[in-house]
């Protein structure tokens, strides 16, 4: 029996991933669990959804991108976000540079280092038909948490400015170089809130959990870092915010847990959210060892220990 056997029967759109048709209005106290840098790890990603649904359960998955790449388990971390799908959760997704790396889009940034690449090497040739039509209906930024009919999330892999610019001296249009750059720069912070069409944005990338306070839309300042504790929610009111969930694969914080964050829409008439970021130990040594097996290189599986 074949992977794509248990695959359920789906055909997506050219510029779409599976959103249940009634999805796009949450009812009050609506939570996401918001997901990125996977990395084709499920062990990682199980631990998660075992941790989420034991802290209350969640409406809808946001996933930030980089689903693929580094790890062994392309088609099985495909297989849950599309069997979340299929169960009746609400699954909105973008793609990441890992993504463009595994169907083999060249990036305008350049390529990666030889470990990253012979590991996207390795995930292009294990995936499915049916997973490389999954990462291939992928946008690059996609709207969620619509509230009253209108979005309060933007979710983009990497930092979402203007997709092209101008050389200050041909005038020729090209990439925006902080598209996969997103840092806590305030700098790169205060230019994607600027083009975004909704108060609120959500990015992975960095595998750093980051909350970023802005002040309301018609009001100057710079963005506040919040420190937020692991396993504590923080009710906010007013105000724009970035949020960054960290990576639930492969960690670069020095913690080696999977990554990842709860957000509660408070519902109507209240434009507050609940943001809880959470830390969940897994199965490292048994990712590493089928790593191992499939002869990915060493250094990205020794990483997962030490979360770097």
């Amino acid at each position: 029996m074949t992977a794509s056997t248990h695959i359920p029967a789906f055909t997506p759109k050219p510029t779409e991933v599976p959103v249940a048709p009634d999805g796009l209005v949450p009812v009050p106290g609506r939570r996401a669990l918001v997901i990125s840098d996977i990395h084709s790890n499920q062990v990682a990603l199980d631990a998660v959804l075992h941790d989420a649904r034991a802290c209350g359960g969640f409406d809808e998955v946001w996933v930030l991108g980089d689903i693929v790449g580094y790890g062994p388990q392309p088609n099985e971390v495909i297989q849950c976000l599309r069997d979340l799908s299929a169960a009746g959760t609400v699954v909105t997704a973008v793609g990441g540079n890992h993504e463009h790396a595994v169907l083999g889009v060249e990036h305008p940034l350049g390529g990666m280092h030889s470990r990253a690449s012979a590991c996207a090497d390795w995930n292009r040739a294990a995936l499915t038909e049916a997973s490389v039509a999954f990462l291939q209906a992928l946008p690059d930024i996609a709207e969620a948490g619509f509230k009253d009919g209108s979005p309060h999330f933007t979710l983009a892999h990497g930092a979402p400015c203007a997709s092209v610019s101008k050389h200050p001296r041909t005038s020729r249009r090209t990439p925006c170089r902080c598209r996969y750059d997103y840092s806590s720069d305030r700098g790169v912070l205060d230019r994607s809130m600027r083009v975004i069409r909704t108060p609120h944005l959500v990015v992975g990338h960095t595998h750093d959990p980051l909350v970023a306070r802005f002040p309301g839309r018609r009001q100057p300042g710079s963005p506040t870092i919040i420190q937020i504790r692991e396993n504590e929610g923080y009710a906010f009111d007013t105000g724009r915010f970035v949020i960054n969930p960290g990576s639930v694969g492969q960690p670069r914080d020095g913690d080696p847990r999977a990554s990842y964050t709860l957000l509660r829409c408070t519902g109507p008439g209240s434009d507050a959210i609940t943001v809880t970021h959470r830390r969940v130990a897994y199965d490292v040594a048994a990712i590493q060892s089928e790593m191992m097996r499939v002869h990915l290189p060493l250094e990205m599986a020794s990483r997962l220990s030490y979360g770097h």
